[in-house]
């Protein structure tokens, strides 16, 4: 069964400059905060062993750029947090054993990170060594209100999910100081380093589940949760059994060879001084409600097309029409879990190149555009099958790829009804975001729920990056709307997801949507 999503549609816009987070929803309030803590992070380190030799690609990417920012001062913003409103009184034993339950099943939340001399070593403890507790606070209560519940959640999952320290995970619940309401927000954060956006909406699922068998008795149910480790140690088998031949390097080739051997970059005007990163505000908008993507479904079905490969078909379009180019070359991320890995918790993600040419002249219909995408999108699923790390290093090797000039341009579409969450009713009122740190992208993650299609990104804070993001938002919807209007009717069945495979980014299972213009 799926969460039936409710309550009134808000699009909060822009985010709060400064804040390391995006805008908390209206739904998550504040109040009285109550922080958990692990027992004995000592003994925890103590009973730690080094696993293996080394992390995966991306780990190691993100360990390297983190300690490179807070070496120059910068605040850490490289976690993951997930919040949801929980209806009902706190009951704190009962949240202490689920946090500790949760974490004994995973042994990537059980794992931090140390610098070593071959470069960062993965430690992981055995289950047993974990016991979360309520955090004492001296002197009075803190109660943070509405307006400064985010930003004092960005700073504290700033100051404590971080890889390097034990646990590496934040957990807070801020109870609603009315004494008439028993209900709380909850929040998990956590370093990327152990995790992707899948496992922050999988773990909140978790937490959730087994908070209701500890406060009321019900059944948490969950399946087998599989071991990160395992699958670090098969993507270096998969890089290492790579050969310049194979069709899915072939696309990497093709891609950048007619990019100057270089990734994407953001097409938008953003307002950057020597193209150096700038500090970040958070945008989210509603595009779609639940009624105009089933009409989109129905076209789609009669026409070939996939959803993913809509949303890609009208990024093209805004691209020819913006720049006068007929390719569209954008970086996207890809779950990538195979058999055993559907709940764990881990960064079980890879990039692939999207690839765009649009037809030329004027006979080509945008269903033919949207089937030119949804092939791009399939050959973009098989090229993340192996790892893009050790794709790249090929291509380096071939004198194809040049290297990378910070981080490329991404595009990423999640399709939450695919993640099986489950039917509890507080996952109706999940908020998934990652923190809000310097950036010279403009990067989009769309996410399909129950509740509609929403898009997000993380922009410069400058009056120039601010108008170029709200133009192709307003452009994008333009099109996707106009999309859903000229289909027929659907019939009145069920819902279900669309055949697009999801990807790992922010899902967002949130009703909240505005009928009023992006701008």
């Amino acid at each position: 069964m799926s969460v039936t999503l409710q309550s009134s549609r808000v699009s909060p816009g822009f985010g709060i400059p400064g804040s390391l987070t995006v805008r908390l929803r209206p739904h998550l309030r504040g109040g009285r905060i109550v922080e958990w803590e692990l027992g004995d992070p000592a003994g925890v380190a103590r009973a730690a062993r080094r696993w293996g030799d080394g992390v995966s690609f991306l780990q190691s990417d993100h360990l390297a750029t983190m300690a490179d920012k807070r070496s120059d001062g910068q605040p850490h913003h490289g976690f993951l947090l997930a919040a949801a409103r929980f209806d009902g009184p706190l009951d704190e034993t009962a949240m202490s054993g689920a946090l500790t339950a949760f974490v004994r099943r995973h042994e990537e939340q059980r794992a931090h990170y140390r610098s070593g001399d071959s470069g960062p070593e993965r430690w992981v403890a055995p289950p047993e060594a974990f016991e979360f507790r309520v955090a004492e606070r001296a002197g009075e209560a803190l109660v943070v209100d509405d307006a400064d519940l985010g930003p004092w959640v960005g700073r504290r999952a700033s100051e404590t999910a971080r890889a390097e320290l034990i646990p590496g995970t934040w957990c807070a619940a801020a109870v609603d100081p009315n004494p008439s309401v028993d209900a709380f927000t909850f929040f998990f954060a956590t370093d990327h380093a152990h995790g992707d956006g899948y496992s922050s909406a999988l773990a909140l699922s978790e937490i959730v589940a087994l908070y209701r068998e500890r406060s009321a008795g019900v059944p948490a149910g969950l399946g087998p949760a599989g071991a990160f480790g395992d699958s670090i140690t098969a993507e270096r088998a998969a890089a290492t059994a790579l050969t310049s031949d194979d069709e899915r390097v072939a696309l990497w080739r093709d891609a950048l060879s007619t990019n100057d051997g270089r990734p994407p970059r953001c097409p938008l005007e953003l307002g950057l001084t020597d193209g150096a990163p700038q500090p970040a505000v958070a945008i989210e908008h509603w595009l779609l409600t639940p009624e105009q993507l089933a009409h989109c479904d129905t076209r789609l079905a009669e026409t070939a097309g996939g959803f993913a490969g809509l949303l890609y078909a009208a990024l093209a379009t805004h691209h020819r029409e913006s720049s006068g180019e007929t390719r569209f070359f954008v970086s996207t991320v890809l779950a990538n879990r195979g058999a055993g890995h559907e709940r764990t918790q881990g960064w079980l993600c890879n990039f692939a190149p999207v690839i765009v040419d649009s037809p030329q002249g004027s006979g080509t219909s945008f269903d033919e555009l949207v089937r030119i995408a949804t092939e791009s999108v399939r050959a973009a699923r098989r090229a993340a099958s192996v790892p893009a790390h050790g794709v790249l290093g090929l291509l380096a090797g071939e004198g194809v790829f040049k290297g990378l000039d910070g981080s490329p341009y991404m595009v990423s579409y999640t399709d939450v009804r695919r993640l099986g969450l489950g039917d509890d009713p507080n996952l109706s009122t999940m908020q998934t975001s990652s923190g809000v740190g310097p950036t010279r992208n403009a990067n989009l993650w769309f996410t399909r729920s129950e509740a509609g299609l929403v898009v997000r990104s993380h922009v410069p804070d400058n009056a120039v990056a601010r108008n170029s993001i709200l133009g192709l938002i307003e452009r994008i919807e333009s099109i996707v709307t106009d999309y859903a209007a000229s289909a027929p009717a659907p019939e009145p069945t069920p819902d279900a997801p669309t055949p697009d495979t999801p990807t790992p980014d922010t899902p967002s299972a949130d009703p909240r949507r505005s009928t009023r213009s992006v701008r």
